[in-house]
């Protein structure tokens, strides 16, 4: 009886270990791709400022992403900072930011890109 519970537990044990050093047999390496659009004058000030909005398109991985944006413009010196798949904003015409995103999925993989939004005047 006590070698029977022996066996068991050592086959329970290997099984536990093996199913915790596996990798997972769908896991893909997590990646991401960022782009910005901007589009016409916004309402307020239709002669200063454009609208812009930027997502990330995150694959592979495992399970849920959280995001984590910043900016850097050449003007006006603004920051800014989101947790969500995309971003929206103004900018002023004839500025450029450039956006970071950094990605990470449920295991703790993460990864990062870029993307610029040259808000030209049209």
């Amino acid at each position: 009886m006590t070698a029977r519970l022996f066996a068991r537990l050592v086959a329970v044990l290997a099984f536990v270990f093996t199913m915790s050093v596996a990798p997972a047999a769908h896991a893909s390496p997590l990646t991401v791709s960022a782009s910005c659009v901007v589009t016409g004058p916004y309402a307020p000030d239709p002669a200063n400022y454009a609208t812009f909005s930027c997502t990330a398109n995150p694959s592979g991985g495992t399970g849920s992403y959280s995001y984590y944006w910043t900016v850097f413009t050449w003007c006006c010196g603004d920051q800014y900072w989101a947790s969500t798949q995309t971003i929206t904003g103004n900018c002023k015409w004839n500025t450029v930011r450039i956006f970071n995103v950094y990605v990470t999925d449920s295991s703790g993989a993460a990864t990062s890109a870029s993307a610029t939004a040259n808000c030209r005047k049209p």
